[in-house]
């Protein structure tokens, strides 16, 4: 077996651009998939009618909740497909799937029109969203971060944090705009159906990107050497256990203020906490341009100080400002309930900014993809796309809207405590995943 490489300090501009369009991709993915939760209570009247609407609306994030649960099929499949010819065409043929399954949901007739075939077709379009996203996130990166620079992994790795952010945002600014041009009537009717349809003309401009790119400098260098797992998924489990778990804890707090604050949010609190609508889905909004600006900054200081401190102090920091946040949140008005997400957030920001480098370093290069699909959907299945639904029933259960509060913190603690546990990564090699191999 020829010795790692050492990975190159330099930005070439072909490698520039290939970590670009994987990004992209990564940003065209999250825009498609979380439409389906910022139109919540839209497809609750339409597609799952009850005569209670708290019912209809957790059936609806109920599919929500399924869609995550099959992810880990699409991480078995896509990380096997991975590590074993590639990431480029695996990241090919996610984006395709996404764009003509959330396109083919724009066109599923309502319940009064087919009956009870109308939520079994959106059950199943949400699946295949799911299936695909269970391949994406850990699959563009797996290609940054093999791309990137030795000494700037953290920083363009989090760029893949950034452009799901960006994807949401775009995803809430879309919503924020059909609603506020549109009646009521004009929206449940055909207005939440175009930004489903757009999603076909964007993901072909993505698949279109993906196509062009060269693959992973490490992959390839790794498989010019001959050193492919024959069995990447098996090998995972066998010598990395311990490191898809910590990828499983570690996920918990992020994702679930990720789909607790920022997809179940607006829902949240126009609907449980009283604000108004727009203002809801305006604070979401800035707090995703703060959460976006937090990572960069505390990105580039991983790089030189390493990543475990901050994930460290960022599910601590969760943890403590959790319950100040939602009494700020819970006054209602824009400047308090912004305030209140942004202090949580600190702390999220501070655990994403190093997770693609820090859970690709986790694993050697040949079953990287796999490792990562595993640990990385175990943990978003477990506590993100659970998070909607739990705090929908949590409220519903208890009569308290600081329900959700309980939740993010129980979260905290467990990504806190797989914190205090994970390694040091900063400086290992990428083709062993050891800290003794690095220069």
């Amino acid at each position: 077996m020829t010795a790692p490489a050492e990975p190159s300090s330099v930005l070439t501009p072909e490698r520039r651009r290939a970590i670009i369009a994987a990004c992209i991709g990564n940003f065209l993915e999250w825009y498609e998939f979380v439409l389906y939760g910022y139109f919540a209570t839209i497809f609750a009247k339409l597609f799952f009618v009850n005569s209670d609407p708290t019912v209809a609306l957790m059936l609806t994030f109920l599919v929500f909740g399924i869609s995550f649960v099959v992810r880990p099929l699409g991480g078995i499949m896509f990380g096997y497909i991975g590590d074993r010819y590639g990431r480029k065409v695996t990241l090919s043929a996610i984006i395709l799937t996404i764009s003509v399954a959330t396109s083919l949901i724009a066109v599923v007739p309502s319940y009064a029109s087919i009956g009870i075939a109308a939520p079994l077709l959106i059950l199943l379009l949400r699946c295949l969203q799911g299936i695909s996203a269970g391949g994406e996130w850990m699959g563009a990166a797996a290609y940054v971060i093999e791309s990137a620079p030795s000494r700037r992994r953290a920083y363009y790795g989090s760029w893949q944090t950034i452009t799901i952010t960006l994807g949401m945002l775009t995803a809430a600014l879309t919503t924020l705009l059909l609603s506020t041009s549109l009646t009521s009537q004009q929206l449940e009717s055909w207005g939440w159906r175009i930004p489903f349809l757009v999603a076909l003309p964007l993901g072909m401009i993505g698949l279109y990107m993906r196509l062009k790119l060269e693959e992973s400098v490490e992959f390839g260098e790794m498989s010019q050497d001959e050193d492919r797992e024959k069995s990447p998924l098996l090998k995972a489990v066998k010598e990395n256990w311990s490191s898809i778990l910590l990828v499983c804890g570690l996920v918990c707090a992020p994702t679930m203020c990720t789909y607790v604050l920022l997809v179940f949010g607006p829902q949240f609190l126009a609907d449980d906490v009283g604000m108004k609508a727009s203002s809801a889905k305006a604070a979401v909004m800035v707090s995703m341009v703060f959460l976006v600006v937090l990572v960069v900054v505390f990105a580039k200081i991983c790089d030189r100080v390493g990543r475990k401190p901050f994930i460290v102090w960022g599910a601590a920091a969760v943890l403590v400002t959790t319950p100040v946040g939602f009494l700020l949140i819970h006054q209602k008005a824009f400047v308090p309930v912004v305030l209140g997400m942004m202090l949580i957030l600190i702390g999220d920001a501070m655990m994403l900014a190093p997770q693609p480098a820090l859970f690709s370093e986790l694993f050697p290069t040949s079953r990287r993809y796999s490792g990562l699909a595993i640990g990385y959907n175990l943990g978003v299945v477990l506590f993100g796309g659970a998070g909607p639904l739990i705090n929908t029933a949590l409220i519903a259960a208890t009569g308290s809207t600081y329900a959700p509060a309980m939740y993010l913190a129980a979260g905290a603690a467990l990504s806190l405590l797989a914190a205090l546990l994970v390694r040091e990564t900063l400086g290992v090699s990428l083709r062993t995943g050891k800290i003794e191999s690095a220069a």
